[in-house]
């Protein structure tokens, strides 16, 4: 199995979507960056607006992967910017919530949380993951990160920034080589882990994110992409990536939806 090798990045000051850009022409370890998108889209066909300058979005086209690991896909990116956010010259601790959501902590006086861990942290969002398969089998790999945005630019309130999750109060922007680096070692981290899916493993991506991955173990309401909910325990991820929960009819495998934690009374 040949190395996944990445491209010389094409960056651009602003595009509609890094994702239809990367559609265009999908070939496998081409990688599309851009400060700003005037037409981004999230998951479930969502609109993903962001300020110019303020955030970063990354396409980074992958080989195609066994089917029965695909569903791994989205959730090994997501991984793979937590990683690479913990590990930079600029950390933040970093989480998931499933599927893909990368979260980090909410300061004081800077949002609201998304997520409320069971030692009481709050965390926002930070970035997300939109994944598009070509007809090649080829997957663009869409992530959106919120890097110097302050309060009053936040898309949502249980939204934060790279920036604000730094440090107390309103830290200086990120000078320009933390975006530079973190896109090197995000990469890295997704070749290594895509390496695993396209050998048809998964075990050690499911191992690794079942660690960083806040929904287990947690109270959930699931809503579906059919309009319906799902209320009950998150217990695990399957061996295709879809999230396991114990509901009032017993467990079940959901491959997609929307987590909403639910607080204990």
């Amino acid at each position: 199995m040949t190395a996944l090798r990445w491209a010389e990045p094409e960056h651009h000051e602003t595009i509609g979507s890094t994702n239809t850009e990367a559609m265009g022409d999908p070939r496998p370890g081409r990688v599309v960056v851009a400060d700003h998108q005037s037409a981004g889209r999230g998951r479930l066909g969502r609109s993903w607006h962001s300020p110019p300058g303020s955030g970063m979005a990354i396409s980074a086209v992958v080989p195609a992967v066994p089917t029965a690991v695909l569903g791994w896909v989205p959730l090994a990116t997501g991984l793979a910017l937590a990683e690479a956010l913990a590990g930079s010259r600029w950390p933040v601790t970093t989480a998931l919530k499933w599927p893909n959501d990368v979260l980090v902590p909410v300061r004081d006086g800077t949002g609201e949380a998304a997520v409320v861990d069971q030692d009481g942290r709050r965390w926002g969002k930070v970035a997300g993951v939109l994944c598009q398969v070509a007809a090649s089998g080829a997957v663009v790999v869409g992530t959106g990160l919120n890097v110097d945005h302050t309060p009053g630019q936040l898309p949502v309130p249980t939204a934060t920034s790279w920036r604000l999750a730094r440090a107390p109060g309103l830290p200086a922007p990120l000078p320009e080589q933390a975006r530079t680096e973190l896109l090197a070692a995000y990469l890295d981290h997704l070749a290594t882990w895509h390496e695993h899916l396209a050998g048809g493993d998964a075990g050690v991506v499911r191992a690794a994110y079942r660690e960083r991955c806040l929904t287990l173990g947690r109270p959930v309401r699931l809503h579906l992409p059919d309009g319906t909910t799902v209320t009950g325990v998150a217990t695990d991820v399957d061996a295709r990536g879809a999230l396991l929960v114990d509901g009032p009819r017993g467990r079940a495998a959901y491959p997609a939806g929307d987590v909403e934690h639910v607080r204990p009374q």
